[in-house]
């Protein structure tokens, strides 16, 4: 491929993919846990989130590979305070950066800052208390950060309503044997200007068993399978708003708990890779995070 010609290959792709860093869901990652904490007491949570994108998928499938790197990196700080049992109210500021490489013809773009800022309630209808499955709600609103007119951008300039359901299953009365849980999310963003309204929903479910005890910590090896759809492919690209988008994802997340009095912070690991994407990206994506209650 002569050298024109690539750079107007690379010229379409960059293109296609303008907006890009607003992409997967927004501030939900594998790793996201939705706790209400003991009432008086406040809970702190860190992620930090990579997303390699090696080729983006039409809507009959076919995969196009990007002739460089594109990344993305979410980082999120949350923090909830429970005034009341069973309900606590929290503020979560993402820090993004988006990246596209391609040493060969010495283009690159790049974006970084901060999105915007999201607030949101949580509340567990059954507290505490011992059920098979223990519910948990999350409501939030995401205020969006004006759209910047770089080729990857970290913001569209779209703020977005939400609502979450956790279901996770308490362990058995010895910390052995196998657990579940799952998520399930729906995003709502208003039109905009000449866009039209934005519907997402996102669903996940996981299922492990610790695989090693330490001194009352435990480790726990989960495996992680979802699916997520969307009306529009707004997070995927600003010329493709009016297709749909969505796709399957798999993978396997390692989580480290630790005894609630030591106030040491649980730990999250994971790896997920993306299954049969339409009108989507397709790529790794490796998220930590860490979370800890006062």
């Amino acid at each position: 491929m002569t050298t024109p010609v690539r750079r107007r290959c690379l010229a379409t792709l960059v293109a296609l993919l303008a907006g890009s860093g607003v992409s997967r869901g927004q501030l939900l990652t594998p790793n996201t846990s939705i706790v209400v904490p003991p009432v008086g007491h406040a809970r702190a949570e860190t992620e930090y989130s990579l997303y390699a994108a090696d080729s983006f998928a039409g809507l009959d499938g076919h995969e196009q590979r990007f002739p460089g790197s594109l990344d993305f990196t979410l980082a999120v700080l949350r923090v909830s305070y429970s005034p009341l049992r069973n309900l606590a109210i929290g503020v979560e500021q993402p820090y993004r950066r988006s990246a596209f490489d391609e040493p060969g013809i010495e283009a690159s773009f790049s974006s970084k800052g901060i999105p915007g800022i999201g607030f949101f309630v949580d509340w567990a209808p059954r507290g505490d208390r011992t059920h098979r499955w223990r519910p948990v709600l999350r409501f939030g609103y995401f205020r969006a950060r004006n759209e910047t007119d770089r080729v990857l951008t970290i913001s569209d300039g779209a703020n977005r309503y939400s609502a979450a359901l956790s279901l996770d299953a308490p362990a058995g009365p010895e910390g052995s044997g196998w657990r579940g849980g799952g998520t399930f999310q729906v995003l709502y963003g208003p039109p905009l200007e000449a866009e039209r309204r934005f519907l997402e929903s996102r669903v996940q479910v996981e299922a492990g068993r610790p695989v090693l005890h330490v001194l009352g910590s435990e480790l726990c090896a989960f495996g992680l399978l979802g699916y997520r759809s969307s009306t529009s492919a707004r997070q995927e690209g600003m010329f493709l708003h009016d297709r749909t988008s969505q796709g399957a994802f798999a993978g396997l997340r390692l989580d480290w708990k630790v005894p609630a009095r030591t106030m040491i912070p649980g730990l999250r690991l994971s790896v997920v890779k993306d299954l049969r994407p339409r009108n989507a990206l397709s790529g790794w994506r490796t998220t930590l995070s860490l979370a800890a209650t006062f």
